[in-house]
C-alpha cells in the first residue's frame, strides 16, 4: 500500500480516537474495524508503533491502547505488553491490561501471568488478577485446562476434557498444547498429541511427526503387553486422523509407518497401521 494511503488511514484513525466520546461503543468498533481492514497489515504495524511511541500524546496513546482491545490484532500484543512493563502512567498500563484480556485466549493469559509474576505494583497486581479471572471465566476452554493437566490424578475428568478438546478446539488453541508434549504425566503428553492430531493444522506437523517417531519406538518395545499395545494403537489412530486431514505429509511419514508394520503380527496396533496405510495409499494413488 502506498505511504500516502497509509498516512490517510492513520489520520482517520487519529480523528476517530479523538472523537470517541461522541460515538457509542458499537459505532466506534465498526468504524475502527473498517479503517484497519482498509489499511491492512501496514496500518496495524504503524498503530503498534504508535502505541509505544512516547512522542504521541498520552490521550491519543490511551485511545489507541483501548482500541487495540477491540481489534485484537496479533500485531498489538507485544506493544501492549511493553506498555505494561515500561509504561510511565498507571492509567495507560491498566488500559493495556484490559485490552490484552479482551483477546480472551491462551496468548493473552500467558502474557498476563508473566506480567503478574514480575509486577511489584499492588494496584496493577489486582487489575492483572481480575483480567486473568475474566479470561478464564469467558473462555471455558482455559477454565477446563486444570482438569486436563491433572491427567492421571483424575482420569475420568481428564478423558471428558480431552474428548471436548478434540471436538471443539481451533488450530490456534490446539497449537498451544505443543508445550505439553513432554509433560511429566504420560496421559497429559499423549492427550496433547491427540489434540494436535485431531485439531492442529499444517503448522504442527513437525511436532506431530517427532513425537510419533520417538514414542512409537519406545512403545513398540513393550507392545507385547496390553497397556503398551493399547497406547501404541492410540498413537497410530491419532496420527491416522492427522494424515487424513493433511495428506500431503503422508509420504514423509510412510517410511516410519512401514518400519513399524509387521513388528507384532495380528496385534491391535499392527491392524491400525494396516488400516492407515490402506486408507492413505488408496487416496494418494501410491502402489
Amino acid at each position: 500500500m502506498a505511504l500516502a494511503t497509509i498516512d490517510s488511514v492513520l489520520e482517520q484513525i487519529d480523528e476517530l480516537v479523538k472523537s470517541v466520546a461522541d460515538r457509542d461503543d458499537l459505532q466506534f468498533r465498526l468504524r475502527l474495524e473498517e479503517l484497519v481492514e482498509k489499511g491492512g497489515q501496514d496500518t496495524e504495524n504503524a498503530i503498534a508503533h504508535y502505541i509505544t511511541g512516547t512522542y504521541v500524546s498520552m490521550p491519543t496513546r490511551l485511545n489507541l491502547v483501548r482500541m487495540a482491545g477491540y481489534i485484537r490484532s496479533t500485531a498489538f500484543l507485544l506493544p501492549l505488553k511493553k506498555v505494561i512493563d515500561l509504561g510511565e502512567d498507571n492509567l495507560l498500563r491498566e488500559a493495556a491490561i484490559i485490552s490484552i484480556s479482551k483477546y480472551n485466549d491462551r496468548r493473552a493469559l500467558d502474557i498476563l501471568i508473566s506480567v503478574l509474576e514480575k509486577s511489584r505494583n499492588s494496584q496493577l497486581q489486582e487489575t492483572i488478577a481480575q483480567a486473568i479471572s475474566r479470561i478464564k471465566y469467558n473462555n471455558p476452554l482455559l477454565a477446563m485446562l486444570p482438569r486436563f493437566l491433572h491427567g492421571g490424578k483424575n482420569r475420568e475428568l481428564f478423558q471428558i476434557t480431552l474428548k471436548i478438546y478434540k471436538k471443539i478446539l481451533g488450530p490456534a488453541d490446539a497449537k498451544s498444547f505443543i508445550s505439553y508434549l513432554h509433560h511429566g504425566d504420560q496421559l497429559v503428553a499423549e492427550g496433547s498429541f491427540e489434540i494436535l492430531c485431531f485439531r492442529g493444522n499444517e503448522a504442527v506437523f513437525f511436532f506431530v511427526a517427532e513425537y510419533f517417531r520417538e514414542h512409537s519406538r519406545l512403545l513398540v518395545r513393550g507392545a507385547e503387553h496390553k497397556v503398551g499395545s493399547e497406547r501404541l494403537a492410540m498413537l497410530i489412530a491419532a496420527l491416522h486422523e492427522y494424515l487424513k486431514r493433511h495428506r500431503d505429509f503422508f509420504p514423509q511419514m510412510r517410511p516410519d509407518i512401514i518400519a513399524l508394520l509387521g513388528r507384532s503380527p495380528g496385534s491391535l496396533w499392527e491392524k491400525r497401521l494396516s488400516v492407515l496405510l490402506d486408507d492413505l495409499e488408496r487416496g494418494s494413488g501410491t502402489p
